[in-house]
């Protein structure tokens, strides 16, 4: 089991909180930010690489969602010795961005990157607990599929790009 890590910036109402939920559920554990393991997976928006299969074996030190609103996503700290990541072109399923892409709440992006990196045991704890889970898998599971079938973070990047593309693409020609 790769350890989910949570940095709570205490942003939003906790009765919605994904990541509290994580918590509650034993699906992950909330760390202060001078605790989280150097050399580990964070999941930031600014990642200058994107997420990829190859990325299991830095996640073993910890997967680690910050968890912020988006009003507020330029307040991402930086943490030393981290492998920031982002996440590939997805599409949320949660009630609040449901439909937006890359609008994607911690527990989603948690779930997106465990199933990217070939951690379907762990990401079938979530199904459950999260009404919107099963939906979410199902809107992107073409994506998914693709993406966890990548070598590196570049192919995901390709992968991702070529999508959008596809989708700019077929709206311009109407």
């Amino acid at each position: 089991m790769i350890p989910v890590l949570v940095y709570d910036k205490d942003q939003c109402d906790p009765k919605k909180c994904t990541a509290k939920r994580m918590e509650k559920f034993g699906l992950a554990k909330e760390v202060p930010l001078n605790r989280i393991p150097s050399g580990s997976v964070v999941l930031s928006p600014f990642g200058e690489k994107t997420l990829s299969p190859a990325d299991v074996k830095y996640a073993h030190r910890g997967l680690v969602v910050l968890d912020l609103t988006w009003t507020h996503i330029d307040e991402i700290p930086h943490i030393r010795g981290e492998k920031a990541r982002k996440l590939p072109y997805l599409v949320a399923a949660n009630p609040i961005n449901w439909g937006k892409p890359w609008r994607l709440n911690s527990a989603e992006a948690v779930l997106a990157s465990l199933i990217i990196m070939g951690q379907d045991e762990q990401a079938e704890l979530f199904m459950p607990r999260f009404n919107w889970a099963p939906e979410f898998v199902t809107l992107n599971k073409a994506l998914l599929d693709d993406y966890r079938t990548a070598k590196d973070s570049d192919d995901v990047q390709r992968m991702s790009d070529e999508y959008v593309e596809s989708i700019v693409g077929s709206a311009g020609e109407r």
